[in-house]
């Protein structure tokens, strides 16, 4: 019998543990337990993908009436680059627009040329971009901002 190589779950505080090391792996200035946590308590909710019951990435959203914003998506860097990262993306913008969203919106740093290639093939668009969002090792780095119709879809 041929089974999928990977499943999606809800992730909850109790994935917080695995939700840092993946961070911490794969992030220049990662997430802190008090923003997952804040993200948690906010109601911002998202989804792990799993292979062989191990998480190697995730993706969490929040949901503002008819707007979806993608707030963090990791693929560990051991498992980048074989699609989890889009299937991860797609199935958070499935569940926006069943959720009633008409529009989705993501910040990436300007230098992430392999996120802002996912996301032109994905068809989200540039709207904008603010000066010295992210923090980095050796100051600020620029972010930019990009939208995709879920209308069109």
């Amino acid at each position: 019998m041929l089974r999928c190589p990977y499943m999606f779950r809800p992730i909850t505080k109790k994935d917080l543990t695995q939700l840092l090391a993946i961070e911490k792996a794969t992030h220049i200035v990662p997430w802190t337990e008090d923003t997952f946590k804040v993200c948690f308590n906010a109601g911002y909710f998202g989804w792990a993908i799993e292979i062989e019951n191990n998480t190697v990435g995730f993706i969490m959203i929040s949901m503002q009436r008819d707007e979806c914003h993608v707030l963090n998506v990791v693929v560990q860097h051991t498992h980048q680059g074989k699609g989890l990262g889009r299937q991860l993306m797609e199935y958070a913008m499935l569940h926006a627009k069943q959720q009633g969203a008409a529009i989705v919106y993501l910040e990436v740093r300007r230098s992430n040329s392999r996120a802002i290639s996912l996301y032109r093939k994905l068809h989200f668009h540039q709207v904008g971009e603010r000066k010295g969002y992210y923090p980095t090792v050796a100051g600020l780095e620029d972010a930019l901002v990009f939208a995709k119709s879920l209308i069109e879809d």
